[in-house]
Protein backbone atom coordinates (compact mmCIF):
# COMPACT_ATOMS: atom_id res chain seq x y z
CA UNK A 1 0.00 0.00 0.00
CA UNK A 2 1.38 3.41 -0.95
CA UNK A 3 1.87 6.28 1.47
CA UNK A 4 -0.96 8.15 -0.26
CA UNK A 5 -3.30 5.17 0.12
CA UNK A 6 -2.36 4.81 3.78
CA UNK A 7 -3.08 8.50 4.33
CA UNK A 8 -6.53 8.02 2.85
CA UNK A 9 -7.45 5.00 4.97
CA UNK A 10 -10.21 5.84 7.45
CA UNK A 11 -10.36 3.92 10.74
CA UNK A 12 -13.98 3.43 11.76
CA UNK A 13 -12.81 1.83 15.00
CA UNK A 14 -10.86 4.95 15.94
CA UNK A 15 -13.77 7.22 15.04
CA UNK A 16 -16.11 5.21 17.24
CA UNK A 17 -13.61 5.27 20.10
CA UNK A 18 -13.48 9.08 20.00
CA UNK A 19 -17.27 9.39 20.41
CA UNK A 20 -18.29 6.14 22.13
CA UNK A 21 -19.88 8.00 25.07
CA UNK A 22 -22.32 9.76 22.68
CA UNK A 23 -23.84 6.64 21.12
CA UNK A 24 -26.75 6.02 23.50
CA UNK A 25 -30.07 7.38 22.18
CA UNK A 26 -32.02 9.55 24.61
CA UNK A 27 -35.64 8.37 24.57
CA UNK A 28 -36.90 11.58 26.19
CA UNK A 29 -35.47 13.69 23.35
CA UNK A 30 -36.98 11.38 20.73
CA UNK A 31 -40.45 11.47 22.27
CA UNK A 32 -40.59 15.21 22.95
CA UNK A 33 -39.17 16.17 19.55
CA UNK A 34 -41.44 13.87 17.57
CA UNK A 35 -44.67 14.46 19.50
CA UNK A 36 -44.22 18.23 19.51
CA UNK A 37 -43.73 18.41 15.75
CA UNK A 38 -46.40 15.91 14.72
CA UNK A 39 -48.99 17.67 16.91
CA UNK A 40 -47.83 21.04 15.59
CA UNK A 41 -48.07 19.68 12.06
CA UNK A 42 -51.64 18.43 12.37
CA UNK A 43 -52.83 21.54 14.25
CA UNK A 44 -51.29 23.94 11.73
CA UNK A 45 -52.69 21.82 8.88
CA UNK A 46 -56.19 22.18 10.37
CA UNK A 47 -55.75 25.91 10.97
CA UNK A 48 -54.38 26.37 7.44
CA UNK A 49 -57.46 24.75 5.96
CA UNK A 50 -59.84 26.89 8.02
CA UNK A 51 -58.02 30.21 7.60
CA UNK A 52 -59.15 32.81 5.08
CA UNK A 53 -57.98 31.86 1.61
CA UNK A 54 -54.52 33.32 0.83
CA UNK A 55 -54.51 35.35 4.04
CA UNK A 56 -51.19 35.94 5.84
CA UNK A 57 -52.35 33.61 8.59
CA UNK A 58 -53.02 30.82 6.13
CA UNK A 59 -49.53 31.17 4.65
CA UNK A 60 -47.99 31.01 8.13
CA UNK A 61 -49.92 27.86 9.04
CA UNK A 62 -49.15 26.39 5.62
CA UNK A 63 -45.38 26.65 6.02
CA UNK A 64 -45.45 25.67 9.70
CA UNK A 65 -47.35 22.49 8.76
CA UNK A 66 -44.87 21.66 5.97
CA UNK A 67 -41.74 21.90 8.10
CA UNK A 68 -43.36 20.34 11.17
CA UNK A 69 -44.55 17.33 9.20
CA UNK A 70 -41.19 17.12 7.48
CA UNK A 71 -39.29 16.92 10.75
CA UNK A 72 -41.75 14.40 12.20
CA UNK A 73 -41.60 12.25 9.07
CA UNK A 74 -37.79 12.22 9.00
CA UNK A 75 -37.86 10.21 12.22
CA UNK A 76 -38.39 7.24 9.91
CA UNK A 77 -34.63 7.49 9.39
CA UNK A 78 -33.93 7.23 13.11
CA UNK A 79 -36.34 4.30 13.46
CA UNK A 80 -34.34 2.45 10.81
CA UNK A 81 -31.10 2.87 12.76
CA UNK A 82 -32.41 2.13 16.25
CA UNK A 83 -31.28 -1.26 17.52
CA UNK A 84 -33.81 -3.98 16.80
CA UNK A 85 -36.03 -4.69 19.78
CA UNK A 86 -35.68 -1.20 21.26
CA UNK A 87 -38.03 1.81 21.16
CA UNK A 88 -40.96 -0.51 20.33
CA UNK A 89 -43.67 1.88 21.55
CA UNK A 90 -42.03 4.81 19.77
CA UNK A 91 -42.08 2.88 16.47
CA UNK A 92 -45.77 2.05 16.91
CA UNK A 93 -46.77 5.60 17.83
CA UNK A 94 -44.73 7.06 14.96
CA UNK A 95 -46.60 4.87 12.48
CA UNK A 96 -50.02 5.59 14.03
CA UNK A 97 -49.60 9.38 14.06
CA UNK A 98 -47.32 9.93 11.07
CA UNK A 99 -46.44 6.87 8.99
CA UNK A 100 -49.94 5.53 8.28
CA UNK A 101 -51.79 8.85 7.72
CA UNK A 102 -48.97 10.14 5.49
CA UNK A 103 -48.88 6.82 3.55
CA UNK A 104 -45.24 6.26 4.53
CA UNK A 105 -45.17 3.30 6.95
CA UNK A 106 -41.73 2.60 8.31
CA UNK A 107 -41.25 -0.68 6.41
CA UNK A 108 -40.77 1.35 3.20
CA UNK A 109 -37.43 2.54 4.59
CA UNK A 110 -36.28 -0.21 6.90
CA UNK A 111 -34.02 -2.71 5.20
CA UNK A 112 -33.58 -0.60 2.08
CA UNK A 113 -31.76 2.09 4.02
CA UNK A 114 -29.69 -0.50 5.88
CA UNK A 115 -28.41 -1.70 2.49
CA UNK A 116 -27.40 1.89 1.76
CA UNK A 117 -25.08 1.67 4.77
CA UNK A 118 -23.75 -1.76 3.87
CA UNK A 119 -20.06 -1.23 3.14
CA UNK A 120 -20.18 -3.72 0.25
CA UNK A 121 -23.38 -2.32 -1.28
CA UNK A 122 -23.06 1.48 -0.97
CA UNK A 123 -23.06 3.13 -4.40
CA UNK A 124 -23.58 -0.18 -6.23
CA UNK A 125 -26.61 -1.51 -8.09
CA UNK A 126 -27.76 -3.12 -4.85
CA UNK A 127 -28.13 0.29 -3.21
CA UNK A 128 -31.61 1.62 -3.95
CA UNK A 129 -30.79 4.97 -2.35
CA UNK A 130 -27.97 5.79 -4.73
CA UNK A 131 -28.12 6.98 -8.32
CA UNK A 132 -25.21 8.14 -10.52
CA UNK A 133 -26.58 11.62 -11.22
CA UNK A 134 -23.18 12.87 -12.39
CA UNK A 135 -22.98 10.19 -15.10
CA UNK A 136 -26.66 10.31 -16.06
CA UNK A 137 -26.82 14.09 -16.49
CA UNK A 138 -28.86 17.02 -15.32
CA UNK A 139 -32.11 15.77 -16.83
CA UNK A 140 -32.26 13.06 -14.17
CA UNK A 141 -31.76 15.66 -11.44
CA UNK A 142 -34.65 17.70 -12.80
CA UNK A 143 -36.91 14.67 -13.16
CA UNK A 144 -36.06 13.46 -9.67
CA UNK A 145 -36.94 16.80 -8.07
CA UNK A 146 -40.13 17.28 -10.10
CA UNK A 147 -41.34 13.72 -9.54
CA UNK A 148 -41.05 14.20 -5.79
CA UNK A 149 -44.16 16.41 -5.86
CA UNK A 150 -46.21 13.39 -6.90
CA UNK A 151 -44.88 10.92 -4.33
CA UNK A 152 -47.83 11.42 -1.91
CA UNK A 153 -50.34 10.67 -4.69
CA UNK A 154 -48.20 7.74 -5.82
CA UNK A 155 -48.15 6.10 -2.40
CA UNK A 156 -51.84 6.87 -1.81
CA UNK A 157 -52.65 4.86 -4.94
CA UNK A 158 -50.16 2.16 -3.94
CA UNK A 159 -51.73 1.55 -0.53
CA UNK A 160 -55.41 2.34 -1.13
CA UNK A 161 -55.89 0.72 -4.55
CA UNK A 162 -52.96 -1.54 -5.37
CA UNK A 163 -52.61 -3.17 -1.96
CA UNK A 164 -56.02 -4.91 -1.99
CA UNK A 165 -55.71 -5.61 -5.71
CA UNK A 166 -52.28 -7.18 -5.24
CA UNK A 167 -53.67 -9.74 -2.80
CA UNK A 168 -55.95 -10.93 -5.61
CA UNK A 169 -53.34 -11.09 -8.36
CA UNK A 170 -49.84 -12.59 -8.09
CA UNK A 171 -48.39 -10.49 -10.90
CA UNK A 172 -49.61 -7.26 -9.34
CA UNK A 173 -48.34 -8.45 -5.96
CA UNK A 174 -44.87 -9.06 -7.34
CA UNK A 175 -44.84 -5.63 -8.98
CA UNK A 176 -46.01 -3.92 -5.79
CA UNK A 177 -43.45 -5.63 -3.56
CA UNK A 178 -40.47 -5.30 -5.89
CA UNK A 179 -40.95 -1.84 -7.35
CA UNK A 180 -43.19 0.23 -5.05
CA UNK A 181 -42.46 -0.97 -1.53
CA UNK A 182 -39.38 1.10 -0.82
CA UNK A 183 -38.07 4.63 -0.61
CA UNK A 184 -35.52 4.33 -3.39
CA UNK A 185 -34.17 6.84 -5.88
CA UNK A 186 -32.90 4.30 -8.41
CA UNK A 187 -35.77 3.46 -10.81
CA UNK A 188 -34.12 0.12 -11.60
CA UNK A 189 -34.05 -1.02 -7.97
CA UNK A 190 -36.06 -4.12 -7.05
CA UNK A 191 -36.74 -4.93 -3.44
CA UNK A 192 -36.32 -8.57 -2.45
CA UNK A 193 -38.74 -10.53 -0.32
CA UNK A 194 -35.94 -11.25 2.15
CA UNK A 195 -35.48 -7.48 2.63
CA UNK A 196 -39.18 -7.14 3.45
CA UNK A 197 -39.25 -10.15 5.74
CA UNK A 198 -36.39 -8.66 7.75
CA UNK A 199 -38.84 -5.95 8.91
CA UNK A 200 -41.12 -6.95 11.79
CA UNK A 201 -44.84 -6.90 10.93
CA UNK A 202 -44.38 -5.23 7.56
CA UNK A 203 -47.62 -6.73 6.23
CA UNK A 204 -49.53 -5.42 9.23
CA UNK A 205 -48.14 -1.97 8.47
CA UNK A 206 -49.19 -2.31 4.84
CA UNK A 207 -52.75 -3.30 5.74
CA UNK A 208 -53.03 -0.59 8.41
CA UNK A 209 -51.96 2.08 5.90
CA UNK A 210 -54.52 0.78 3.43
CA UNK A 211 -57.26 0.97 6.09
CA UNK A 212 -56.22 4.52 7.01
CA UNK A 213 -56.59 5.52 3.36
CA UNK A 214 -60.00 3.93 2.94
CA UNK A 215 -61.23 5.47 6.21
CA UNK A 216 -60.16 8.88 4.90
CA UNK A 217 -62.07 8.26 1.65
CA UNK A 218 -65.13 7.13 3.62
CA UNK A 219 -65.07 10.33 5.69
CA UNK A 220 -65.04 12.38 2.47
CA UNK A 221 -67.84 10.34 0.88
CA UNK A 222 -69.97 10.78 4.01
CA UNK A 223 -69.36 14.52 4.02
CA UNK A 224 -67.50 14.48 7.33
CA UNK A 225 -64.38 15.79 5.58
CA UNK A 226 -64.53 18.06 2.52
CA UNK A 227 -62.82 16.92 -0.67
CA UNK A 228 -60.69 20.05 -0.67
CA UNK A 229 -58.80 18.82 2.37
CA UNK A 230 -57.40 16.00 0.24
CA UNK A 231 -56.08 18.63 -2.16
CA UNK A 232 -54.36 20.42 0.71
CA UNK A 233 -52.94 17.08 1.90
CA UNK A 234 -51.43 16.47 -1.56
CA UNK A 235 -49.95 19.98 -1.77
CA UNK A 236 -48.45 20.00 1.74
CA UNK A 237 -46.89 16.58 1.46
CA UNK A 238 -45.85 17.15 -2.12
CA UNK A 239 -43.77 20.07 -0.88
CA UNK A 240 -42.46 17.97 2.03
CA UNK A 241 -41.15 15.42 -0.46
CA UNK A 242 -39.79 18.14 -2.74
CA UNK A 243 -37.73 19.63 0.09
CA UNK A 244 -36.54 16.14 0.95
CA UNK A 245 -35.52 15.59 -2.69
CA UNK A 246 -33.24 18.65 -2.48
CA UNK A 247 -31.78 17.34 0.78
CA UNK A 248 -31.23 13.94 -0.87
CA UNK A 249 -29.44 15.53 -3.83
CA UNK A 250 -27.16 17.36 -1.39
CA UNK A 251 -26.46 14.28 0.77
CA UNK A 252 -23.93 12.71 -1.63
CA UNK A 253 -21.76 13.60 -4.60
CA UNK A 254 -23.20 10.75 -6.72
CA UNK A 255 -20.01 10.36 -8.75
CA UNK A 256 -19.91 6.56 -8.90
CA UNK A 257 -21.52 4.43 -11.59
CA UNK A 258 -22.45 1.44 -9.45
CA UNK A 259 -19.91 -0.97 -10.91
CA UNK A 260 -17.36 -1.11 -8.08
CA UNK A 261 -17.36 -1.62 -4.34
CA UNK A 262 -16.04 1.55 -2.70
CA UNK A 263 -13.57 1.85 0.17
CA UNK A 264 -14.61 3.45 3.45
CA UNK A 265 -12.71 6.60 2.51
CA UNK A 266 -14.38 6.78 -0.89
CA UNK A 267 -17.80 6.37 0.71
CA UNK A 268 -17.03 9.11 3.24
CA UNK A 269 -15.80 11.56 0.59
CA UNK A 270 -18.85 10.81 -1.56
CA UNK A 271 -21.03 11.91 1.38
CA UNK A 272 -21.56 15.51 2.45
CA UNK A 273 -21.61 17.41 5.74
CA UNK A 274 -23.13 20.89 5.78
CA UNK A 275 -22.56 21.80 9.43
CA UNK A 276 -22.82 25.58 9.20
CA UNK A 277 -26.07 25.93 7.28
CA UNK A 278 -28.23 28.54 9.02
CA UNK A 279 -31.44 26.94 7.72
CA UNK A 280 -30.15 23.39 7.97
CA UNK A 281 -32.48 22.62 10.86
CA UNK A 282 -35.37 23.16 8.42
CA UNK A 283 -34.25 21.49 5.19
CA UNK A 284 -32.11 18.75 6.83
CA UNK A 285 -33.82 18.11 10.18
CA UNK A 286 -33.01 15.44 12.75
CA UNK A 287 -29.25 15.72 12.21
CA UNK A 288 -29.21 15.01 8.48
CA UNK A 289 -26.98 17.94 7.62
CA UNK A 290 -24.19 15.81 9.17
CA UNK A 291 -24.65 13.16 6.52
CA UNK A 292 -21.00 12.19 6.08
CA UNK A 293 -20.66 11.86 9.86
CA UNK A 294 -23.75 9.68 9.86
CA UNK A 295 -22.26 7.41 7.18
CA UNK A 296 -19.07 7.04 9.21
CA UNK A 297 -21.02 6.07 12.35
CA UNK A 298 -24.58 5.16 11.25
CA UNK A 299 -25.87 4.16 14.70
CA UNK A 300 -25.04 7.54 16.25
CA UNK A 301 -28.36 9.08 17.46
CA UNK A 302 -29.31 12.29 15.72
CA UNK A 303 -29.09 14.44 18.84
CA UNK A 304 -25.39 13.56 19.18
CA UNK A 305 -24.28 14.16 15.59
CA UNK A 306 -23.32 17.80 16.15
CA UNK A 307 -21.03 16.88 19.08
CA UNK A 308 -19.71 13.92 17.11
CA UNK A 309 -18.75 16.16 14.22
CA UNK A 310 -17.03 18.62 16.57
CA UNK A 311 -14.98 15.89 18.26
CA UNK A 312 -13.93 14.25 15.01
CA UNK A 313 -12.74 17.53 13.56
CA UNK A 314 -10.63 18.10 16.68
CA UNK A 315 -9.45 14.64 17.78
CA UNK A 316 -9.67 12.28 14.80
CA UNK A 317 -6.25 11.35 13.38
CA UNK A 318 -7.69 11.57 9.86
CA UNK A 319 -9.48 14.86 10.50
CA UNK A 320 -7.99 16.47 7.38
CA UNK A 321 -9.53 13.75 5.25
CA UNK A 322 -12.77 13.82 7.24
CA UNK A 323 -13.15 17.58 6.81
CA UNK A 324 -12.99 17.19 3.02
CA UNK A 325 -16.60 16.02 3.24
CA UNK A 326 -17.70 19.48 4.43
CA UNK A 327 -19.66 21.84 2.20
CA UNK A 328 -20.65 25.43 2.90
CA UNK A 329 -24.39 25.18 2.20
CA UNK A 330 -27.29 23.56 0.41
CA UNK A 331 -27.15 25.78 -2.66
CA UNK A 332 -23.39 25.43 -3.11
CA UNK A 333 -23.69 21.64 -2.82
CA UNK A 334 -26.49 21.50 -5.37
CA UNK A 335 -24.51 23.83 -7.64
CA UNK A 336 -21.53 21.48 -7.52
CA UNK A 337 -23.72 18.52 -8.47
CA UNK A 338 -25.21 20.59 -11.30
CA UNK A 339 -21.78 21.56 -12.62
CA UNK A 340 -20.47 18.01 -12.51
CA UNK A 341 -23.50 16.48 -14.18
CA UNK A 342 -23.06 18.03 -17.63
CA UNK A 343 -24.55 20.65 -19.91
CA UNK A 344 -27.21 18.92 -22.03
CA UNK A 345 -29.99 18.67 -19.47
CA UNK A 346 -32.82 20.44 -21.22
CA UNK A 347 -32.05 18.91 -24.61
CA UNK A 348 -31.98 15.40 -23.14
CA UNK A 349 -35.14 16.07 -21.13
CA UNK A 350 -36.92 17.25 -24.27
CA UNK A 351 -35.84 14.16 -26.22
CA UNK A 352 -36.82 11.77 -23.42
CA UNK A 353 -40.30 13.27 -23.25
CA UNK A 354 -40.87 12.08 -26.80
Amino acid sequence: MSVIQEEKEISIREAREVVKDLMVPNAFIYWVDFLFHIVLGWCSFYLCYNADFFSPGQWVFFFVSIFSFYRAAIFIHEITHLRKGTFYLFRVVWNLLCGFPLMIPSFLYQGVHNDHHNIKLYGTRGDGEYFPFVDKGRSKIILFALASFFVPAFFFVRFVLLTPLSYCNKSVRSLVLEKISSFSIDPNYKRTRSSLNAVDMWQAQEIATCLYGWFFILLMLEGVLPYKIFGLWLIVFGLVFFINSLRTLAAHCYRYSGEDVLSISEQLLDSVNIPNSFLGVLWAPVGLRFHATHHLIPEMPYHSLGKTHQRLREQFSKKNLYLQSNSSGLLSTLARLWRESGNLAFFVLFVECF
